[in-house]
């Protein structure tokens, strides 16, 4: 098994606990109508202290500090969404989908192979899912919480001058940086592995068309779609407008109760049943099959890749060949260029490890993470340095500005304990 990084192993703590039927059940507290289990604040517990690099064996003050860390973290989350609700602030669902299908793809490629994580908890992936999905909703309303409240705050020259010389003493060291660019191409799935998926959804609507399951069990048992597959593949009441062109122009073609032929969108394979339509807002239930590629799939796309790089060695142009090939969807904006991340800290592991023994103007050799394959062009490296106000006054402002922000952030939570029911046990 490849080397698992600790944000792999702080999802399968979260998921362990999650699934698991051993915790010690209890009330931790109440928000709103919404209980708070003990079962979910030490799964919260497990992963801050992971993520800290604290052993809590044997360590009850330790484990106390954390656990009470984690039980305000999820009241706090709580609690945003009920002001979430107030405001009218909400995320997509497709947009969650997303983001739980890059995680799990970055998880999979960490962890070796969607086989060893299905494997390792005993359950389909779907399930898996759907266990990952109330957690990204919740993450991503609070996101949009402190954007739509927070996001202006900002600092004068003179905050940040008064800021350096109170703290320069015990400001952090820049750390090793380094400046890249890549080329994105994701693998096109083949026409035979299309075929498969297709006749394996036109074999499930068959069943249903012949009674031999309801759409409601289907959708549970095959949908890949894990927020809506829990639910029979409903979506609820939505307004025109929410779902992507082709999938929406099915399901408001259809009679109620009709089970639409296969629709095709970016997120894969669709069958659509139209349950109820008001005016503008439709209710409909879909089970969703992604078209998945295969070894010689991703060959192809690695040659391709290979034979780019070696145009580049040919002193062919970055940036006109990014913006050829690139499937990044900012390619036309960056030319490639991704800009300047601290090494250490790099959110994709792949990265990381790729640009780690790298030389500058040195191209990799094609490697995949969660989005695809990529190749990368140093550009840069820039070693350790202190932090001066002149040098680097962008920087400070940045840290003083998040500051600002936390600050307003902390207030603003602390102010909503008035406002909503909360009883902490």
């Amino acid at each position: 098994m490849k080397q698992i990084s600790k944000i792999t192993i702080a999802l399968l703590i979260f998921l362990s606990f999650a699934i698991s039927q051993q915790l010690v059940d209890g009330i931790a507290a109440i928000v709103g109508e919404k209980t708070i289990l003990n079962s979910e604040v030490q799964q919260m517990t497990y992963q801050l202290a992971q993520q800290q690099e604290i052993n809590l064996a044997n360590n009850q003050s330790q484990y106390e500090k954390i656990y009470n860390q984690a039980l305000r973290e999820i009241i706090n989350m709580h609690i945003v969404e009920l002001q979430a609700e107030v405001d009218s602030v909400y995320v997509k669902e497709r947009d969650v989908n997303m983001t739980v299908q890059q995680q799990i793809d970055q998880y999979i490629a960490q962890i070796g192979s969607e086989e060893k994580l299905v494997e390792y908890f005993q359950m389909p992936l779907e399930k898996i899912k759907s266990t990952l999905f109330d957690r990204v909703e919740s993450q991503m309303v609070v996101q949009k919480m402190q954007q739509n409240k927070f996001q202006d705050i900002s600092v004068t020259r003179p905050e940040v001058v008064q800021y350096y010389y109170a703290n320069k003493d015990s400001l952090p060291q820049i750390p090793e940086r380094v400046d890249i660019s890549h080329i994105l191409i994701k693998p096109k799935p083949s026409k035979v592995n299309s075929e498969k998926t297709r006749s394996r959804l036109l074999e499930i609507r068959n069943q249903i068309l012949n009674d031999s399951i309801s759409f409601a069990d289907a959708a549970r048992k095959y949908s890949e779609d894990p927020g809506s597959a829990q639910n029979g593949g409903t979506f609820g009441f939505v307004p025109k407008g929410t779902f992507v062109k082709a999938f929406e122009k099915t399901a408001f073609a259809l009679e109620k109760d009709e089970v639409s032929d296969i629709v095709e969108t970016e997120f894969g394979l669709h069958i659509i049943k139209l349950i109820e339509k008001r005016g503008e807002n439709i209710n409909v239930a879909h089970i969703l099959l992604s078209i998945k590629a295969g070894e010689a799939d991703n060959q192809s796309t690695i040659n391709k890749l290979s034979t780019l790089k070696d145009s580049l060695g040919q002193g062919a142009d970055f940036a006109s060949i990014a913006i050829k090939h690139s499937e990044d969807t900012d390619v036309e904006i960056n030319q490639g260029h991704l800009g300047e991340f601290p090494i250490e800290t790099f959110q994709i592991e792949s990265f990381k490890t790729i640009v780690k023994d790298m030389s500058v103007d040195e191209v990799s050799d094609p490697f995949q993470s969660e989005y695809g394959f990529h190749i990368i062009k140093l550009n840069n490296r820039k070693p350790i340095e202190t932090i001066k106000l002149n040098t680097h006054y962008g920087i400070l402002q940045n840290m003083l500005t998040n500051e600002k922000r936390v600050t307003a952030w902390d207030e603003w939570l602390n102010s909503l304990y008035s406002e909503f029911y909360v009883d902490i046990k």
